[in-house]
């Protein structure tokens, strides 16, 4: 009876295990997010190939949800339940928008200019010996973007297509800069949440006494 008890009041092990996944991938990335002036170019490689992998644990934990009946909301006020249902609802539409506007962003980069080729004195003859000449570059090189090392992220079509446009550089760019603003306003409004979500939890875990940690497989789950 015990046991039954127990899976009626806390969460599966499934939804447990994509909960606190996402929610390690998603501190990462507010905070290589919010500090990424002054961390390496290179660890922000990892800020991309974590927003991939939420926005994939995430659509996960929404089939899993649809297919998993979560358990019943510990004994609150009515109020409660609304704003946690509220809170919850955005927490994930905020879990596929911030991947999904970085990718935009990533999709919206322009192409590397190719590195010009020398070649060398002697081909140009004797008026030119004195610098190497420089062959014309060739077609600018696409920026590669790589998921863990192990596969390239590609580009959304509809957002490099732009770049075919006249004057497509600039709009490119315009579309970049659109891009980020939103992923930046996402990143607020996500720590926003999360203040609400954690306080919360806490304020049933201590105040209420209802071990709503238990319930997400974090000491005794509640009876």
């Amino acid at each position: 009876m015990a046991d039954q008890a127990t899976a009626q009041t806390r969460y599966s092990k499934g939804a447990i295990i994509l909960h606190w996944t996402i929610a390690i991938l998603v501190l990462h990335n507010l905070i290589t997010g919010l500090f990424h002036d002054e961390l390496p170019r290179a660890w922000f490689q990892f800020h991309i190939s974590s927003g991939v992998t939420i926005l994939a644990l995430t659509i996960i934990r929404i089939g899993w949800r649809l297919t998993h009946k979560p358990p019943p909301f510990l004994p609150m006020a009515k109020w409660e339940k609304w704003l946690a249902h509220i809170v919850h609802f955005l927490l994930y539409c905020a879990m596929l928008a911030a991947p999904l506007t970085g990718w935009a962003m990533i999709s919206a980069n322009r192409p590397r200019p190719p590195a010009p080729v020398e070649q060398a004195a002697g081909a140009q003859g004797p008026a030119t010996a004195a610098a190497p000449a420089q062959a014309p570059a060739g077609p600018p090189k696409p920026r590669r973007t790589m998921i863990w090392g192990l596969f390239e992220l590609p580009k959304l079509s509809p957002i490099v297509h732009i770049g075919d446009q006249p004057d497509g550089a600039a709009k490119l760019k315009e579309a970049h800069e659109l891009f980020e603003e939103r992923h930046e306003m996402i990143g607020w409004l996500f720590v926003g949440l999360l203040v609400l979500h954690i306080a919360g939890a806490l304020k049933r875990q201590l105040v209420d006494r209802r071990r709503q940690l238990g319930r997400m497989g974090v000491g005794k789950a509640p009876s």
